[in-house]
């Protein structure tokens, strides 16, 4: 029997469930070369018959509330009606860095629940797969189980992409790309060293145009001179970052294992954006492969800073940056759209 459905069950809409699983297989909707048809739902498929017909099951966040539970419930079928059953990991759960370890605090011993949790669960599933080759190699050493790796990806399509062929004009736009749960009042995160300072230095003398989604302690006294962007849950996201055009997209790392483990996106959705990409450099990174001209290390001063975005700022270095950026994106098979990449995901969750 050619078997053509694929259930997915996503957990709480989170970016990870949207980049990983649900926008993905959105590709597959209509008519599709691979005769997949996904259905991404949170209702439980109870009816044996449609699970005969099922290719895969994938449920993400295994260790979530509820979700042993539904693993066991469809590890007791799948031998009987032949599915797959597939799970997928995004983040190191049970190595956490500190900012995130300090919303966690009130679980006593949480990385240790979270190691005993996944080792009891991952065995249920027939594929794990996870983001990065670093994250595969710790689900090995510290859980005893085999990962595939299947990189993230973009969906081109919503952020508007269309090839940027000039540099801009006036005072540039920076947006900063990640979210204000990467650092605290107390923890200064992946915003630790020249970051705070230069980006208050800049503000403060109107050279850049800073876009940021809501607004940072470290930003309050400097209310009404900085781009405030409101908050969005992530199917909307890509359209909102796409309107506000920033020139820069900035995502810097703390050097830590929960960060190394951390994908590339942010360099992709920089890359559809068409705007230039600054993150760090630490032994391990997810950027450590693009342009060093890009990159800032954690010893980094304000005025090493100042020097990287000057010269980014240079038209012939903006638009190199912009191309290698786009060339990449081609090369390297990272949007959804790709049939190399539909390949690719098809024959790592469903194959």
């Amino acid at each position: 029997m050619n078997r053509t459905q694929v259930i997915v069950h996503p957990y709480d809409m989170a970016q990870s469930d949207w980049v990983r699983c649900i926008l993905p297989c959105t590709q597959f909707m209509g008519p599709n070369d691979f005769q997949i048809v996904p259905s991404v739902t949170q209702i439980v498929c109870t009816n044996k018959d449609a699970l005969k017909q099922t290719r895969a099951v994938i449920l993400q966040k295994p260790t979530a509330p509820g979700r042993a539970q539904l693993a066991l419930f469809y590890a007791k079928l799948k031998k009987e009606c032949g599915f797959k059953l597939v799970t997928d990991l995004d983040d190191l759960q049970w190595d956490l860095s500190p900012v995130i370890a300090s919303y966690a605090k009130q679980i006593p011993n949480h990385d240790q629940m979270m190691l005993t949790s996944l080792k009891q669960v991952l065995p249920l599933f027939d594929v794990v797969v996870c983001s990065t080759r670093y994250l595969a190699s710790r689900i090995k050493s510290d859980l005893g189980v085999n990962a595939v790796v299947m990189p993230n990806g973009i969906s081109k399509s919503l952020f508007g992409m269309s090839q940027r062929t000039s540099t801009f004009t006036g005072k540039p736009k920076v947006m900063y790309a990640g979210s204000l749960g990467h650092f605290t009042a107390e923890i200064p995160g992946d915003l630790e060293g020249a970051w705070i300072p230069w980006i208050r230095k800049h503000i403060e003398d109107g050279s850049i145009d800073f876009q940021i989604f809501g607004e940072p302690d470290f930003l309050k006294d400097l209310d009404g001179k900085y781009t405030k962007i409101p908050y969005t849950c992530f199917f909307p996201f890509a359209q909102t970052v796409a309107s506000y055009k920033p020139d820069f997209f900035l995502a810097p790392l703390a050097a830590n294992n929960f960060n190394r483990a951390k994908s590339d996106l942010k360099l992709k959705e920089a890359a559809a954006l068409g705007a230039v990409f600054i993150g760090s450099d630490f032994a391990s990174s997810p950027y450590s492969y693009i342009p060093k001209e890009q990159l800032v290390s954690s010893s980094a001063t304000v005025d090493n800073l100042d020097a990287i975005f000057k010269n980014l700022c240079e038209p012939e270095k903006f638009m190199q940056a912009l191309n290698w950026q786009y060339q990449a994106m081609e090369e390297k098979h990272w949007a959804h759209e790709d049939p190399e990449f539909q390949k690719k995901y098809v024959a790592t969750y469903f194959g």
